[in-house]
């Protein structure tokens, strides 16, 4: 599929409310069970406003066509409140809006579709991500921020053609920006009961371990 301006607009428009209702402003603790030495292993990914524009690939320009930068916040705005316009639009030059506009619609659904996690192993040369999450039809790469990770990239592939060590994803625990506790379990491995893990007091101390699975 090969996205006109106003496709990509209706594209990122929808994308944008779900984003909102899903993902922005809520942190992911991401347990795995580390396929190199067999240990319990996480990751924090944090989903703010300000990322969803570099998700979509879609470039923000003025009346003259001049690309418009540091637009991040005003762009997500401008989608929550459906006023992005066709002519404030423009796609990338190396093809990437394209393949970020066709994952979009799959980002939104990442807590259910992410199984394996793992280092990313630079096989794409116009992907730079720290860490790739996800699964065999989709993956969001993670660029470190902090302690933590940020969302940078979807592509619709699989992620064991992107990292060399493929980790099988425990759990996926949520909790919303300036909350201390994770207190939501957004996934559990299949077959898997989590409270007997023997995890690491580093993860123990970030969770509260009497709540259900919330789907």
């Amino acid at each position: 599929m090969k996205f006109t301006k106003e496709g990509a607009r209706r594209t990122v428009l929808n994308c944008a409310k779900q984003y909102q209702e899903k993902l922005a402003n809520k942190t992911l603790l991401i347990v795995y069970r580390e396929r190199r030495d067999n240990s319990i292993q996480s990751i924090e990914v944090t989903f703010y406003p300000r990322n969803y524009q570099h998700l979509t690939g879609v470039e923000m320009q003025d009346e003259e066509g001049n690309t418009l930068r540091n637009q991040s916040i005003n762009f997500y705005r401008k989608c929550i409140e459906n006023k992005l316009s066709t002519d404030e639009i423009r796609f990338k030059n190396d093809g990437t809006t394209q393949l970020k506009l066709q994952a979009l619609p799959a980002l939104m659904d990442v807590k259910k579709i992410t199984k394996i996690t793992g280092d990313y192993n630079g096989r794409r040369p116009y992907l730079l991500v720290d860490k790739i999450m996800g699964g065999v039809n989709f993956c969001l790469g993670l660029t470190k921020e902090g302690s933590g990770y940020i969302p940078s990239s979807a592509l619709l592939e699989d992620i064991r053609n992107l990292t060399n060590s493929p980790s099988q994803v425990l759990a996926i625990f949520e909790k919303d920006k300036g909350e201390e506790i994770y207190r939501t379990i957004r996934h559990v491995a299949k077959g898997l009961n989590i409270h007997n893990i023997d995890l690491p007091i580093e993860i123990q101390e970030k969770i509260c371990m009497e709540m259900d699975v919330e789907k």
